[in-house]
């Protein structure tokens, strides 16, 4: 038997095989006359050939079929490719630029937004601190002034008591 996956080999090999069979004459009377191993090799290398023969007969034309479309498969994936290729060179060429300067005008924006947050947190401390001590300030005059009106009350009626 063959034992090559090449099937050009096979096909190849299946004309000098038959040439051989019919130049020793019938082939069911070399089977049935010869006792020779080396004979019965031929034969089933013989009928090897016929049935792959046979078998490639049958699925080569699904297979040329598939081999065609595959090619225009990888055409086109070709061609798809290249076109990618040629984007991602747009891309790259005149969009990275801008891209970066768009990255670059983020980064300057956060740390500007951190500043920002970082000010508008102290004021907010400050007018908190601010606002505790103006109620301080009011509860004192509002003491004071209650002192006073007291004192003056005081007065009037030492006064009026005289």
């Amino acid at each position: 038997m063959l034992k090559s996956s090449n099937i050009n080999s096979v096909l190849d090999e299946l004309p000098d095989q038959t040439a051989q069979s019919s130049q020793n004459g019938n082939p069911k009377q070399d089977s049935e006359t010869c006792c020779s191993s080396k004979d019965q090799d031929v034969m089933g290398s013989l009928a090897a050939l016929q049935l792959s023969a046979g078998v490639l007969q049958i699925a080569e034309p699904p297979l040329e079929h598939v081999r065609s479309q595959l090619r225009e498969l990888i055409g086109r994936q070709n061609k798809i490719y290249i076109d990618l290729s040629k984007e991602k060179y747009k891309l790259d060429c005149s969009e990275v630029a801008r891209l970066n300067d768009m990255m670059s005008d983020v980064k300057r924006y956060k740390e500007k937004l951190a500043k920002i947050k970082k000010e508008m947190q102290g004021v907010y401390q400050r007018t908190k601190e601010l606002k505790k001590r103006a109620a301080n300030v009011a509860a004192c005059k509002q003491r004071d002034y209650q002192r006073k009106l007291e004192k003056q009350q005081h007065e009037e009626s030492l006064i009026g008591s005289q």
